[in-house]
């Protein structure tokens, strides 16, 4: 699909004095390099503010890179849910598959349904709990609607489950996820596309390097996914050695994790592969993923041949149809005070 040059407003969260992503500069520095026009949109906890600051851009299409809200992961969903409310076309998935991928015990439950494995587990709510299979320690414990491992540690009886599970009620004023560990190797998958099309990108794995000893668990905790990058510590790869079968039984997950969560745009599902089984368990999905040039998303890509402006260019055409913007039909934002409407 053609796209016209676009007026594009980047929105993004930034919190006061905090200096910007670096995401952000690099999807701005890309659409500039594509022939649009970024325009750099930054909330943190106004809403007002955000909604006056987008009119203003006359923006034919938002860039979402909002993953959180005044503060507050569980926010992105209500920053969707705003754009979809003013009909100013976005980026990214909607209000309605950030909610359910947002909730991992619903998510869990649906992709039970569509025949997904994944690890066994149970939740808590603080006043009960229910379980989901025979649960064996270790557990991974971790709030119900967690973003980046945050509240997310290992436990292996259960005093140190009910002494977690109580922390993340606390701390968090969230229900508790505990799920078996599953030891073996963590893979990621992208998922680009809409419901009808959705195109997976190759495997990329997580090679935790040589710093994790044996007697180390080996767990993508805050410590792996932000910790500098040192010789030895965790890495991004790209594996060789899956068989056909596996990769068709990882990439069929992915898509139906995809599509059972309405998702849209793209995505990143999260696995484990058994080492005893040599099964694959869904751990996670994640909308909307972090767009950094050396994310999973970004290196899975350029591993299709796609670089990364191909890989932004590619989500923008996947919106722009969505919303009907073709060559010569983008139509600039309303001005100020004015109500946007949805091209056509």
């Amino acid at each position: 699909m053609a796209l016209p040059p676009l007026r594009i407003a980047v929105l993004h969260y930034q919190a006061k004095d905090d200096p910007p992503d670096a995401v952000m500069e690099q999807v701005c520095a890309t659409l500039q390099q594509l022939g649009h026009t970024p325009v750099p949109v930054r909330v943190d906890e106004s809403l007002s503010d955000m909604v006056r600051q987008v009119a203003r851009s006359r923006a034919d299409l938002v860039f979402n890179l909002c993953e959180t809200f005044a503060e507050d992961y569980r926010f992105d969903v209500n920053v969707a849910a705003v754009l979809e409310l003013a009909r100013v076309p976005f980026t990214g998935s909607g209000t309605a598959g950030l909610l359910l991928a947002q909730d991992k015990i619903l998510t869990k439950q649906l992709l039970q349904f569509h025949g997904v494995l994944s690890p066994r587990f149970a939740s808590f709510d603080g006043d009960s709990f229910q379980t989901h299979g025979d649960l064996s320690f270790p557990l991974i414990v971790k709030p119900a609607r967690s973003d980046a491992s945050m509240g997310l540690g290992v436990e292996k009886d259960m005093e140190g489950l009910a002494r977690r599970v109580r922390m993340i009620r606390e701390q968090y004023d969230d229900e508790a996820l505990a799920e078996e560990f599953i030891e073996g190797r963590e893979l990621y998958v992208g998922v680009l596309g809409d419901h009808s099309r959705p195109e997976v990108l190759p495997v990329v794995e997580l090679d935790f390097g040589k710093k994790w000893s044996r007697k180390r668990m080996k767990i993508a905790d805050r410590e792996v996914k932000f910790g500098p990058d040192t010789p030895g510590s965790p890495q991004l790869v790209l594996p060789r050695d899956l068989s056909d079968e596996l990769r068709g039984r990882i990439e069929w997950a992915a898509v139906t994790a995809f599509r059972a969560l309405k998702l849209r745009d793209y995505a990143r599902i999260d696995f484990r592969v058994s080492s005893a089984t040599n099964e694959p368990y869904l751990l996670e999905v994640n909308p909307n993923p972090y767009l950094e040039e050396k994310s999973e998303v970004a290196l899975a890509a350029r591993e299709k041949g796609m670089p990364y402006p191909a890989l932004i260019q590619h989500i923008l055409e996947v919106a722009a149809r969505r919303y009907g913007l073709r060559r010569g039909a983008a139509q600039a934002a309303p001005a100020e005070g004015e109500a946007p409407t949805t091209p056509t």
